[in-house]
């Protein structure tokens, strides 16, 4: 296992989709106290900014490491504070709120750093912004064929071929939209655990440990 030190002071500290990685963090030092912010964007958001950033030019994708690191300068940490307040201080409309985050990723895009989706998983790409837009719903592999205008076993062929599989691929985004309403809304869990495709609270909170080590009570 690697492990990365953070430097004092404020810093961003991100991995791409394409990675999986176990953050722990423990303080350095004397001091006892730290706040850290754990972040998630939609691939479908970010995809769209990486499209657009690419109409400029100029700008490069990310390096492919599991985890990048940078300081936060005054001007982006201001843009970080402003998003974070419209969640947790004075919360906006979803539409503003998209905005808002679009305006970070601008912001780290004019840094050198923009989040682009990996070519080669093209049909992995194209389910995840499917299945993104509705988690709730009961997905299978003939659904999600049929909304991607291929037969069933063609679309197990092609994830077979790109060594992913619809069930990890659903799971993996129903746990991500549940750790967003955690941390964007005050919903009680059971509501959480249904807008994510679960009737069981305790189904729910199994697969959100095993994914993120932790039950969606911790978050709270």
């Amino acid at each position: 296992m690697r492990s990365w030190s953070m430097p004092r002071g404020l810093r961003w500290c991100w991995s791409t989709q394409a990675h999986d990685v176990d953050i722990v963090k423990i303080p350095g030092g004397t001091e006892c106290c730290f706040r850290s912010v754990f972040m998630t964007i939609a691939s479908a958001l970010l995809e769209s900014h990486s499209a657009a950033s690419s109409l400029v030019g100029g700008v490069e994708c990310i390096a492919a490491g599991p985890v990048q690191v940078m300081p936060l300068d005054d001007d982006l940490a201001s843009t970080l504070w402003h998003l974070i307040e419209s969640v947790e201080i004075r919360p906006v409309s979803d539409e503003r709120l998209t905005y808002r985050l679009l305006e970070l990723l601008s912001a780290l895009s004019e840094r050198g750093h923009v989040f682009c989706q990996p070519r080669h998983n093209e049909t992995v790409a194209r389910l995840q912004a499917l299945m993104g837009r509705t988690p709730h719903r009961h997905w299978t592999a003939r659904e999600a064929g049929r909304e991607l205008a291929m037969s069933e076993a063609a679309l197990r062929r092609r994830l077979a071929a790109e060594q992913e599989r619809l069930e990890t691929i659903l799971s993996d985004i129903r746990m991500h939209h549940g750790m967003m309403l955690l941390q964007t809304t005050a919903w009680r869990i059971p509501r959480i655990a249904e807008a994510c495709g679960y009737q069981s609270r305790a189904r729910f909170s199994e697969l959100f440990r095993s994914r993120f080590g932790c039950l969606p009570s911790a978050i709270r």
